[in-house]
Protein backbone atom coordinates (compact mmCIF):
# COMPACT_ATOMS: atom_id res chain seq x y z
CA UNK A 1 0.00 0.00 0.00
CA UNK A 2 1.24 3.58 -0.81
CA UNK A 3 -0.14 6.86 0.18
CA UNK A 4 -0.97 8.87 -3.34
CA UNK A 5 1.21 11.81 -4.15
CA UNK A 6 -1.56 13.04 -6.74
CA UNK A 7 -4.42 14.08 -5.13
CA UNK A 8 -5.33 15.39 -1.50
CA UNK A 9 -8.29 15.36 0.28
CA UNK A 10 -10.28 17.11 2.81
CA UNK A 11 -13.38 15.79 4.39
CA UNK A 12 -16.21 17.87 5.93
CA UNK A 13 -18.19 16.74 8.40
CA UNK A 14 -22.12 18.74 9.42
CA UNK A 15 -24.54 19.34 11.52
CA UNK A 16 -27.91 19.85 11.18
CA UNK A 17 -29.39 22.72 12.54
CA UNK A 18 -31.97 22.16 15.37
CA UNK A 19 -34.58 24.66 13.59
CA UNK A 20 -34.66 22.66 10.11
CA UNK A 21 -36.79 19.87 9.81
CA UNK A 22 -34.51 16.25 8.80
CA UNK A 23 -37.03 16.22 5.57
CA UNK A 24 -35.44 19.96 4.68
CA UNK A 25 -32.04 18.90 5.75
CA UNK A 26 -31.72 16.13 3.00
CA UNK A 27 -34.08 17.85 0.38
CA UNK A 28 -30.94 20.70 1.15
CA UNK A 29 -27.75 18.03 1.00
CA UNK A 30 -29.00 16.21 -1.64
CA UNK A 31 -30.77 17.63 -4.42
CA UNK A 32 -30.06 21.76 -3.75
CA UNK A 33 -25.85 21.69 -2.40
CA UNK A 34 -24.69 19.46 -5.30
CA UNK A 35 -26.25 21.78 -7.95
CA UNK A 36 -24.87 24.85 -6.15
CA UNK A 37 -21.66 23.92 -5.31
CA UNK A 38 -21.12 22.27 -8.85
CA UNK A 39 -21.95 25.52 -10.68
CA UNK A 40 -18.90 27.46 -9.06
CA UNK A 41 -15.92 28.13 -11.73
CA UNK A 42 -13.71 27.99 -8.73
CA UNK A 43 -15.13 24.19 -8.42
CA UNK A 44 -15.08 23.66 -11.75
CA UNK A 45 -11.11 24.49 -12.44
CA UNK A 46 -10.31 22.69 -8.61
CA UNK A 47 -11.95 19.71 -7.68
CA UNK A 48 -11.23 16.52 -9.29
CA UNK A 49 -13.77 14.72 -6.95
CA UNK A 50 -16.55 15.39 -5.16
CA UNK A 51 -18.49 13.14 -2.89
CA UNK A 52 -21.61 13.85 -0.33
CA UNK A 53 -23.09 11.81 2.61
CA UNK A 54 -25.93 11.68 4.65
CA UNK A 55 -26.25 10.21 8.00
CA UNK A 56 -27.72 6.24 7.63
CA UNK A 57 -30.63 6.71 10.81
CA UNK A 58 -31.11 3.21 11.00
CA UNK A 59 -27.57 2.46 10.97
CA UNK A 60 -26.37 4.84 13.51
CA UNK A 61 -28.90 3.91 15.93
CA UNK A 62 -27.55 0.22 15.29
CA UNK A 63 -23.77 1.48 16.25
CA UNK A 64 -25.59 3.75 19.44
CA UNK A 65 -26.86 0.42 20.38
CA UNK A 66 -24.09 -1.75 19.85
CA UNK A 67 -22.11 0.63 22.41
CA UNK A 68 -20.01 2.08 20.06
CA UNK A 69 -20.30 5.68 20.15
CA UNK A 70 -21.83 6.79 16.98
CA UNK A 71 -20.69 10.09 15.53
CA UNK A 72 -23.23 13.04 15.98
CA UNK A 73 -23.25 13.88 12.38
CA UNK A 74 -26.44 14.58 9.59
CA UNK A 75 -23.76 14.79 6.79
CA UNK A 76 -20.46 14.64 5.29
CA UNK A 77 -18.86 16.03 2.13
CA UNK A 78 -15.17 14.64 0.69
CA UNK A 79 -13.21 17.40 -1.81
CA UNK A 80 -10.27 15.86 -3.66
CA UNK A 81 -7.92 17.97 -5.38
CA UNK A 82 -4.40 17.87 -6.80
CA UNK A 83 -3.07 19.22 -3.38
CA UNK A 84 -3.80 20.87 -0.28
CA UNK A 85 -3.53 24.60 -1.22
CA UNK A 86 -5.57 24.43 -4.37
CA UNK A 87 -8.75 22.78 -1.99
CA UNK A 88 -8.33 25.41 0.43
CA UNK A 89 -8.69 27.88 -2.40
CA UNK A 90 -12.10 26.96 -3.02
CA UNK A 91 -13.31 27.45 1.09
CA UNK A 92 -11.39 30.32 0.59
CA UNK A 93 -12.44 31.64 -2.50
CA UNK A 94 -15.30 34.54 -2.46
CA UNK A 95 -17.64 32.72 -4.73
CA UNK A 96 -17.28 29.74 -2.34
CA UNK A 97 -18.61 31.67 0.53
CA UNK A 98 -20.66 34.11 -0.82
CA UNK A 99 -22.61 31.51 -2.81
CA UNK A 100 -22.37 27.92 -1.14
CA UNK A 101 -21.39 28.80 2.41
CA UNK A 102 -24.13 31.66 2.83
CA UNK A 103 -26.63 28.89 1.69
CA UNK A 104 -25.44 26.17 3.71
CA UNK A 105 -25.33 27.96 6.59
CA UNK A 106 -29.56 28.04 6.74
CA UNK A 107 -29.56 24.48 6.85
CA UNK A 108 -25.97 23.51 8.72
CA UNK A 109 -24.12 24.84 12.37
CA UNK A 110 -21.41 27.24 11.35
CA UNK A 111 -18.20 24.75 12.42
CA UNK A 112 -18.65 22.10 10.52
CA UNK A 113 -15.45 19.87 11.53
CA UNK A 114 -12.85 19.23 8.78
CA UNK A 115 -10.10 16.70 8.25
CA UNK A 116 -7.03 16.53 5.91
CA UNK A 117 -6.02 13.83 4.81
CA UNK A 118 -3.22 12.15 2.28
CA UNK A 119 -4.88 8.52 1.61
CA UNK A 120 -4.56 4.93 -0.08
CA UNK A 121 -7.11 3.12 -1.34
CA UNK A 122 -6.64 -0.67 0.09
CA UNK A 123 -9.74 -2.31 -1.96
CA UNK A 124 -11.62 -1.07 -4.55
CA UNK A 125 -13.78 -3.53 -5.89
Amino acid sequence: MSIRTDRARITVLFTKKADVSQEDFERFWTVEHPKLFSSLDIVKSNIVRYEQQIAAATAQANIAQSGAPAAPFHAAAVFEAKDFDTLWAVFQSEEYRTKVGAESLKYAEKGGQMFASNYAVVIDQ
